[in-house]
């Protein structure tokens, strides 16, 4: 019972630090190619519960966002993968 629990220890660490390994490579992939690299057009809509708990939406005007170019978010900005396929973000969550 001794060797599994060993064998678990050692593969969660070895995932833990491959994770950090992953994360460090890519910031340091981030830094080097310079910080937001893009801007996009990103479109809101505004979602709230009315009086009969029906969610009501509104169009919001759209903003620019700045994204990185890296596997993971940066710097406070998120990764230019994932804005490219999420457009449209909804602010409220009824």
């Amino acid at each position: 019972m001794r060797f599994v629990w060993k064998i678990v220890l050692w593969g969660c660490l070895g995932l833990v630090g491959l994770s950090a390994f992953i994360y460090a490579s890519d910031d340091l992939w981030a830094r080097f190619h310079g910080r937001p690299v893009e801007q996009m057009h990103v479109g809101r809509i505004y979602a709230a519960m009315n009086h009969w708990n029906q969610v009501e939406y509104s169009v919001g005007p759209s903003v620019m966002e700045t994204c990185v170019d890296a596997l993971m978010p940066h710097f406070g900005y998120v990764p230019c993968w994932y804005l490219r396929r999420h457009t449209v973000q909804q602010i409220g969550n009824p």
